[in-house]
């Protein structure tokens, strides 16, 4: 059961001990019933009998110590009496502990839970109780929390339908604390949240109306996303299927499209299904856009661009479109391709003549082209800054971002040198930037 914990070699070797404690008890329980057969101690039932009273009696005038010795007679000699001297035993070492605190009552327990486990064939419900104790009890201590980790998650593995959904959630709970104390890594820990996630999931699904099986899935699904255990892969794991089965269900999308955008995942498969099923469920031209920049994250230009036509056609209004042919020409500038982008960004602009950003845009096409020609390759940062100025004019918001453009291009306009050898003497002057740029501008010299 240890291979989950992956601690120092102290703490490996303190779990190491305890397990093997607890799991010697089996051997014990094995020699105590052979030594029945030969030596007929397991006959004397009356015996049993008499001492299973006697302890009885003591324990419920509330004197243990005279209790226990009677019980363990019993124990000894009759470990099949019945699962009440388990019960009562194990109430009896609890008490002591809560008494002395000595942890040595604990052990005791643990290994009682065992033999109990040998004689009745309850191994399961019992490992479940003794993890729980290990977990009420753990603290911040390493090894009771790694003893009860590892046997709820050996129940998980094994039996994952004896556990009730508090045993799921401590499961989940006693990882992320473990995980925190460096014991266990970060795929155990997102084993163990996909592990009880999952097993919540299928029971809500089998019992929609169960408010406590929706109430659980929606905690431990809060503590998933905060302790450390969402990853793109356990996001997928979780949510896959589910996304698949429940596309049209709006909540479980923003759900889960909030996680992976939260956790970095937006270029994972799940984060473009969640696209592809919001634009299926809803064809507007805002799906469809997002889709088209999904694909360009995926250099798939193809499927892009037939994304940005089909949200152009979706929506006829000249405001709408103006921004899905900008996303197109910002597409383009990405590319390389200045021109086509500036033709795009004109076309924008002229959809919409309040959409300063196109006009934004227009200045980034220009600022920094390459014109074949020292003074040109200058030159072109006036026409930029005409654009900025009057994207600056047309919506103020973008007055900050053109200010510090403006200020950062202004260092790059031509030399009153540069422009004494084009026989320019004056700033004011007109001068046309030719090439694709085709554009009519002022004089302005460069400020040293």
């Amino acid at each position: 059961m240890t291979e989950n914990i992956k601690s120092g070699a102290g703490l490996l070797k303190i779990i190491a001990v305890l397990l093997t404690s607890v799991f010697s008890i089996n051997m014990y329980a094995r020699e105590v019933a052979e030594r029945q057969i030969t030596d007929g101690t397991g006959q004397d039932s009356t015996k049993c009998a008499d001492n299973a009273s006697a302890y009885k009696t003591f324990y419920y005038n509330n004197e243990i110590n005279t209790a226990l010795d009677y019980w363990r007679q019993v124990l000894d000699s009759c470990p099949a009496f019945s699962e009440d001297l388990y019960e009562d035993g194990e109430s009896m070492y609890l008490g002591q502990y809560d008494r002395t605190g000595d942890l040595a009552f604990i052990d005791t327990v643990l290994m009682t839970l065992n033999q109990r486990s040998y004689y009745f064939d309850s191994k399961v419900s019992n490992d479940l109780h003794a993890s729980s104790l290990l977990f009420d009890l753990a603290g911040d201590d390493p090894v009771y929390l790694g003893l009860s980790y590892n046997m709820l998650r050996e129940t998980a593995d094994i039996y994952p339908d004896q556990m009730e959904c508090r045993h799921l959630i401590m499961m989940a709970t006693a990882a992320a604390s473990l995980y925190a104390m460096e014991i266990i890594d970060p795929e155990e820990l997102e084993a163990a949240f996909v592990i009880a996630i999952v097993s919540l999931q299928t029971r809500l699904e089998n019992n929609p109306a169960d408010a406590e099986y929706s109430e659980d899935l929606e905690n431990l699904e809060t503590y998933f996303s905060s302790c450390g255990a969402m990853t793109c892969s356990s996001i997928e794991k979780l949510y896959t299927k589910k996304i698949d089965r429940y596309f049209r269900d709006t909540v479980l999308l923003n759900k889960v499209d909030a996680m992976l955008t939260e956790t970095g995942c937006t270029g994972s498969d799940l984060y473009y299904s969640i696209a592809l099923k919001r634009f299926a469920n809803d064809r507007s031209a805002a799906n469809a856009v997002r889709l088209a920049e999904l694909n360009i994250d995926r250099n798939d230009i193809e499927r892009a661009i037939s994304y940005f036509t089909e949200a152009y056609n979706r929506d006829t209004t000249s405001a709408v479109r103006s921004e899905v042919i900008l996303r197109v020409a910002e597409m383009e500038l990405a590319r390389g391709k200045r021109q086509e982008a500036r033709n795009r960004g004109e076309h924008a602009w002229q959809l919409n003549k309040r959409n300063g950003r196109a006009l934004l845009f227009l200045a980034e096409c220009y600022a920094g082209a390459e014109m074949g020609n020292a003074f040109d390759n200058h030159a072109v940062y006036w026409v930029a800054v005409d654009y900025l100025r009057a994207a600056r004019d047309v919506d103020p918001s973008l007055a900050e971002t053109a200010d510090a453009r403006i200020k950062e291009y202004e260092k790059l306009y031509p030399t009153r040198e540069e422009c004494f050898y084009k026989r320019i003497l004056d700033e004011g002057l007109i001068y046309n930037v030719g090439g694709w740029v085709g554009e009519v501008t002022r004089v302005r010299f460069r400020k040293e």
